[in-house]
C-alpha cells in the first residue's frame, strides 16, 4: 500500500497512518508513505515511529526536482521511473486524503502502465463539501475525479452518518461506498473502577482550531462548576492557530488556576497521560483512544458554540458523533459533569465499561482487513482527462486569492457549512 499525504503533524489522520502501517508490518505487509508537504511540519517523534513500519519517501526521490518544484508541482514534473518502479512493485493500492493527491496517485500508476486502485478517505466531513459551486477550476477537477471517475468502492466514508451527509448534499446514493470504521485502537486489557480524583480531572487533546469549539466553551463550564463549589481541573493538550485566543479567554475569566494549556502531547504518551484523568472531552480519533482506556468521554460536537453535546461516546459511537445536526438530543455538558461527580461508584463503573465495549468496531485489526480488501477494486478503463497546465495555473491563482480575499470560500468554509449543515 502507498499512502500519499502532506506532512506528518500530530493529528488523527497522521496517527491513523502510523497505526495501519504498524498493523500491516506485524502481518508481513509492506507500506510506503509519500510525504508531499513541507518537511519542517513533520512531527519528529511521529516520523521516527512511522519509519519503524513503513518506507517514507520524499518528492525529490520520485521526481526530477526542476527549479525546486518537486514538492509543489508533482503533476507536471518528469518522474524518476526506476525509483517509482521500485515503489510500485510492492504496492497494490494507493490511498490518499486530498483530491490533488488522488490525481497524483492516478498519474504514478498510469505512467508505469498499471491500474492500481486509488482510494480516498473522507477523514473530515467538510472536505468535499466546502464552497459548493464556488470552488476554483482545479478543485472542480478534483471533485469530478473523486465523485464521477473513481469507483464508489474507492470512497471511504468511515461511517454511515458521513455517507448520509454526502447523499444529502451530492444527490447521489453512494450505495457501493465503504463505511467501515477507522482503526484507532489495539485490543487491550484495562482495569477500571468507579472512583474519581480530587479535584476532578478533565482533559482535551487535539489541534486548537476553529471547529473544535469545545476548547472555548469548556472554560465557561469550568468556571460555572468552580462557582458552584466543585473542585475541577481542565487540561488542554495541543497547539494551533487559536492558542492565543484560548489563553486570552482563560485569563479574562480568571481561570488560570483551573484551566491549563499544556502544548502538544507526545503521541507515545497518550495512554499513560489520559489514564490519569476522570473525564475526556473532544472528537476525532482521540475520543476513541480515550474510551478504549475506560475514560468516560463527552463528545465535543464540532462547530457547536453552546456547551452542549450528544452525550458520552459510549452511547453514540455508532453515529457520526463529530457532526453537528444529527437527529439526537443535545445535552448540557455542565449537567453531564455534575451528574458524573454525584453518581455512585457503580454507575461510574458501568459508564466506563460501556466505553470499553463501544470501541470494538474501531480496532486496527478490523480496519486493516477492510482496507486491504480494497486492492481488488477495478479502476475504469477509460482515462481521466484534464489539462495539468490549467490545473496548476488554477492552483496558483487560487492560492493568491485565498491569501488576500477574506471572503474566499476556503477561508469561510466552517462558517458557511455551519449555516447549511442543518438545512
Amino acid at each position: 500500500m502507498l499512502f500519499i499525504y502532506g506532512s506528518l503533524g500530530l493529528g488523527g489522520i497522521e496517527t491513523f497512518f502510523m497505526r495501519i502501517a504498524k498493523e500491516r508490518f506485524q502481518l508481513g505487509l509492506t507500506t510506503s508513505i509519500l510525504l508531499m508537504g513541507n518537511p519542517d511540519r513533520n512531527n519528529s517523534k511521529l516520523l521516527m515511529e512511522v519509519e519503524k513500519y513503513a518506507e517514507v519517501i520524499y518528492p525529490n526521490q520520485l521526481f526530477f526536482n526542476i527549479l525546486g518544484l518537486a514538492r509543489i508541482s508533482p503533476l507536471l514534473l518528469p518522474i524518476k521511473r526506476n525509483r517509482l518502479r521500485e515503489v510500485l512493485e510492492k504496492t497494490n493500492q494507493i490511498h490518499v486524503y486530498d483530491g490533488m493527491h488522488a490525481l497524483l496517485g492516478y498519474r504514478l500508476s498510469r505512467v508505469m502502465g498499471k491500474k492500481l486502485p486509488v482510494t480516498i478517505g473522507f477523514y473530515h466531513y467538510i472536505k468535499y463539501l466546502w464552497g459548493g459551486d464556488r470552488v476554483a477550476w482545479h478543485e472542480r477537477v478534483n471533485r469530478k475525479f473523486v465523485f464521477d471517475y473513481l469507483p464508489q468502492q474507492s470512497l471511504l466514508f468511515f461511517s454511515k452518518g458521513n455517507r448520509d451527509l454526502y447523499i444529502k448534499h451530492k444527490k447521489n446514493n453512494f450505495v457501493n461506498a465503504n463505511t467501515f470504521r477507522l482503526g484507532v485502537v489495539d485490543k487491550k486489557e484495562v482495569k477500571i473502577s468507579g472512583k474519581l480524583n480530587k479535584p476532578l480531572r478533565i482533559v482535551a487533546i487535539g489541534r486548537l482550531v476553529e471547529f473544535k469549539t469545545y476548547n472555548f466553551y469548556m472554560i465557561d463550564v469550568v468556571k460555572s462548576l468552580v462557582v458552584k463549589g466543585y473542585k475541577v481541573q481542565f487540561d488542554i493538550y495541543g497547539d494551533g492557530p487559536l492558542r492565543q485566543q484560548i489563553q486570552g479567554k482563560i485569563e479574562q475569566l480568571g481561570m488560570a488556576e483551573f484551566v491549563h494549556l499544556n502544548g502538544t502531547l507526545d503521541y507515545s504518551k497518550f495512554d499513560e497521560t489520559v489514564m490519569q484523568y476522570d473525564l475526556f472531552i473532544g472528537s476525532g480519533t482521540a475520543i476513541i483512544q480515550s474510551s478504549a482506556l475506560g475514560v468516560p468521554s463527552i463528545v465535543g460536537v464540532e462547530n457547536v458554540i453552546e456547551p452542549k453535546s450528544y452525550g458520552y461516546f459510549g452511547n453514540v459511537s455508532e453515529y457520526e458523533y463529530n457532526l453537528k445536526g444529527l437527529n439526537l438530543p443535545l445535552l448540557s455538558v455542565e449537567n453531564l459533569i455534575e451528574e458524573l461527580i454525584n453518581a455512585d461508584e457503580a454507575v461510574r463503573f458501568n459508564l466506563k465499561q460501556c466505553h470499553l465495549e463501544s470501541v470494538e468496531m474501531f480496532t486496527n485489526e478490523a480496519c486493516q482487513k477492510s482496507m486491504d480488501d480494497l486492492k481488488n477494486i477495478e479502476m475504469p478503463n477509460h482515462p481521466y482527462l484534464y489539462s495539468m497546465f490549467l490545473y496548476e495555473f488554477s492552483r496558483i491563482t487560487d492560492t493568491i486569492n485565498i491569501k488576500y480575499n477574506k471572503n474566499h470560500p476556503r477561508r469561510t468554509q466552517f462558517e458557511d457549512f455551519r449555516r447549511i449543515s442543518e438545512d
